[in-house]
């Protein structure tokens, strides 16, 4: 499967190509095409015959930069996966890799200079198959279109585990939304649909599906995970609004005779979390026992005072501050406050979006009761792959534990 996909590298040094086409050689990718000068590349992936799925673009390059590149190939709104190369230092890669974002270019990640061989096939590891591609990137589906699929009973549950570094069992799972397109035999994710829900008022109709479905799976969540195992559901700031919904909410689980403790809902802040309405919801949630989430924190509004006034039990610290940690003195010194915050509150930690194992070797050695989630761990998975998955994890963490003995 490799040797058929297309690789375009840009780089002005012409040392860093032939080490790049060897490294990706070495991967098991053939059909890799070297540009020197990023117009003629700009010029071959637009108008050239080849259809490139991945492209590497250095950065800082003279005349034509990686962030040129990557404006120019979201205007020629192209359908592969992208990918920065740097020596520049990470905040200047990081606010690069956010306009990649803005520009509707999929990013596939960064790599820093000097390139290794390891961290290359990690990335190209995250290369979603050509089905995935296809739809990451599609125009959000009309509101005809959604309804169908959720009157159809199509949107389904995928759960990505948190996992305790100590213990190395998973004690809680995330709920994210799918849509299984039975026509076509693939999965849709949230970009094709979620922007259609909340433009058309149709959040709160997809909340409730997933809950649902998510309450019928409970009882085989428990059986792989343990009875403690717990669930979280996102729900956005713009919902609490509506003061309704946590009475929604009891009544839904209640009548699946799935206990509130278990049940974590997600707070993400799309908007500030202020209004009398949203405050009231919230605290009426905690007080029906659920589980309350600060998710993203880092971005958006969350801030320390939240953290201090309103009743969250835990708080997910967002993939910026989780990214290269181990080499990152702002992001330590905001997750060294968070843990001090919860020893405190007894309010958990989980840190979101590990993918590098020096990340999760950073976190486990300084903050072994912290929760781990991202796609070094697990990737979000539809029920009937998740027992597999903790079989292989479990044993892969007893070989290590031998290892180390």
């Amino acid at each position: 499967m490799k040797s058929t996909k297309h690789v375009a590298v840009i780089d002005d040094s012409e040392s860093v190509l032939l080490l790049i086409k060897k490294m990706l050689s070495c991967l098991g990718y053939e059909k890799v095409s070297c540009f020197s000068c990023p117009q003629t590349a700009l010029d071959e992936i637009n108008f050239g015959k080849t259809h490139y799925d991945v492209v590497f673009t250095n950065l800082g390059m003279p005349d034509i930069d990686g962030m040129c590149v990557i404006r120019e190939l979201g205007k020629m709104n192209f359908r592969g996966a992208v990918c920065i190369i740097s020596d520049l230092e990470d905040r200047v890669t990081e606010l690069a890799a956010e306009i990649a974002k803005l520009q509707w270019v999929y990013l596939l990640g960064s790599i820093a200079k000097p390139i290794t061989l390891d961290a290359l096939e990690k990335t190209l590891n995250k290369l979603p198959r050509p089905d995935e591609m296809q739809f990451l990137q599609n125009a959000a589906m009309s509101r005809e279109e959604l309804i169908k699929y959720l009157i159809g009973g199509n949107v389904v549950p995928y759960y990505q585990p948190k996992v305790n570094p100590l213990t190395k069992r998973v004690e809680s799972v995330e709920v994210l939304a799918r849509i299984f397109d039975p026509e076509r035999g693939m999965v849709l994710m949230p970009n094709c649909f979620l922007a259609t829900a909340v433009q058309h008022g149709l959040v709160d109709l997809l909340t409730t599906t997933i809950a649902e479905k998510t309450a019928t799976d409970m009882e085989t969540l428990a059986a792989i995970f343990g009875p403690d195992v717990t669930v979280s559901i996102n729900l956005s700031a713009q919902q609490l609004g509506d003061l309704s919904i946590p009475n929604r909410l009891d009544a839904l689980f209640k009548a699946k005779n799935v206990l509130r403790q278990r049940i974590t809902l997600e707070i993400t802040e799309e908007s500030a979390l202020s209004s009398p309405e949203q405050l009231e919801s919230l605290n009426r949630l905690r007080m029906q026992g659920f589980g309350v989430s600060l998710d993203d924190f880092g971005t958006g509004f969350a801030n320390f005072r939240h953290l201090r006034h309103l009743p969250f039990t835990e708080v997910k610290v967002d993939r910026s501050l989780i990214s290269k940690i181990h080499n990152d003195h702002f992001g330590q010194a905001i997750v060294r406050s968070l843990a001090d915050f919860s020893l405190e509150s007894d309010c958990k930690v989980v840190a979101e979006g590990v993918e590098l194992s020096e990340e999760l070797e950073y976190l486990t050695s300084n903050y072994p009761s912290m929760l781990v989630q991202g796609f070094l761990i697990c990737t979000p998975k539809p029920i009937e792959e998740l027992e597999a998955w903790y079989l292989k994890w479990a044993a892969q963490c007893e070989c290590s534990e031998k290892v180390k003995s």
